[in-house]
């Protein structure tokens, strides 16, 4: 049995996605300030999940966070091709949410059809008219009123701008297989470079293997093209199934990039939200104390203990790192799992990783070297499937 990655709360009714992670790069063009008209985030979380107020939609957000060791969790801001009710903040660059910002627009409402005017009533003959009396005296002419001064048509309200992401330069010129994050559960979000050539980013293609069948999502933009930081949430999509339950991200095509991401994000949705109404994600892995051959993350109807580490490959640029994945650890005792790293004679743990009331954060290093490496969680008996990150 693969493990899932965990679905972020409410992103697939509403990116977010913003389990969204883009490249770690665009902080690194954004001086450090904060957000327009920020809030402040409570408490110590990574993700934050927001809701429209009613009537409106969000059609973009900002989001600043303390950022990790060697990051500055600056502000940077994202545009949604898809406009949610409901999404799933995270920043790039890691690390505890710290202010955000939502940009809000009010929802399209369907005109209803208007109510049929019934016939009139039959007009009856008039009465004859009387021999009319002399004209009396002619009444003059009333002075003209002064037409009023036009009301001014208001302000529109500006269309939110993403973060100006860093170029992608290569011998000089522009570097046609800059990479781009593996996609989430929720969506996709691409950093653009901010040197890409004019009509080159108006395509984007995401291939999933769902319940209802295989799908393909085709975001197109007509007219212009796509730039910063965009997020491509699938359940907004006119072409995703109604009904879906499960579903495996397999492929995705970015326009303006040789660069095709192809691996297996395994998601599924789990109970209704209380709070949202709409379906929380899990993750299925196997249960500490079940035989399994290191790497393969199996169990035979084993219930679930850990749930949203991703597994399959996945590709980043020299000096990022992988985003980061929140999952939930269930059955065990001290709560914590250890992230392994492949090293030459076997499995080395890098870093331990703590639930706090059964959440945890699970954080990569940054990638120092080129080339192919491999990642794993471990806990007693306990092995997850391999994630294999590509650095180029």
């Amino acid at each position: 049995m693969t493990p899932r990655i965990a679905l972020s709360a409410t992103a697939v009714a509403g990116i977010l996605a913003a389990s969204l992670v883009a490249g770690a790069t665009a902080a690194e063009a954004t001086p450090v300030g904060n957000c327009p008209d920020h809030r402040p985030v409570p408490g110590n979380a990574d993700s934050l999940t927001v809701t429209a107020p009613a009537g409106q939609v969000i059609t973009g957000y900002c989001v600043k966070s303390a950022g990790l060791k060697g990051t500055k969790g600056a502000p940077e801001t994202v545009v949604l091709a898809t406009p949610v009710t409901s999404i799933v903040l995270r920043h790039t660059d890691g690390g505890n949410l710290t202010h955000y910002s939502l940009v809000l627009k009010p929802a399209t409402v369907p005109t209803p059809d208007p109510e049929p005017t019934p016939d009139p009533e039959p007009t009856p003959d008039p009465e004859p008219t009387p021999d009319p009396e002399p004209d009396p005296e002619p009444t003059p002419d009333p002075e003209p009123t002064p037409d009023p001064e036009p009301t001014p048509d208001p302000e529109p309200e500006p269309e939110p701008e993403s973060t100006q992401n860093p170029p992608a330069i290569k011998n000089g010129s522009f570097d046609w297989d800059w990479t781009y994050e593996a996609p989430q559960c929720d969506g996709l979000v691409v950093a653009y470079p901010s040197n890409i050539p004019s009509g080159q980013a108006n395509d984007v293609n995401i291939r999933l293997e769902t319940d209802q069948g295989q799908v393909t999502l085709n975001y197109h933009l007509d007219q212009g093209t796509w730039s910063g930081t965009t997020a491509f949430v699938y359940s907004q999509h006119r072409l995703w199934p109604a009904g879906v339950s499960e579903y495996t991200v397999t492929w995705t095509q970015v326009g303006g990039s040789n660069y095709h991401w192809q691996g297996a994000v395994e998601c599924a949705l789990g109970e209704v939200s209380p709070e949202t109404g709409t379906r929380n994600g899990y993750a299925v892995v196997r249960t500490p104390g079940t035989p399994a051959t290191p790497g393969t993350g199996t169990g035979t109807d084993a219930p679930d203990v850990v749930e949203g580490y991703r597994t399959g490959r996945t590709k980043v640029s020299k000096g990022q790192r992988v985003g980061s994945d929140i999952v939930v650890v269930r059955g065990l005792e001290d709560g914590t799992v250890e992230l392994q790293k492949k090293a030459k004679r076997g499995w080395k743990s890098i870093r331990t990783v703590t639930a706090e009331d059964g959440n945890a954060v699970v954080t990569y290093p940054k990638q120092r070297k080129k080339g192919t490496f491999s990642y794993r969680l471990a806990a007693g008996d306990y092995v997850s499937d391999v994630l294999t990150v590509k650095v180029r």
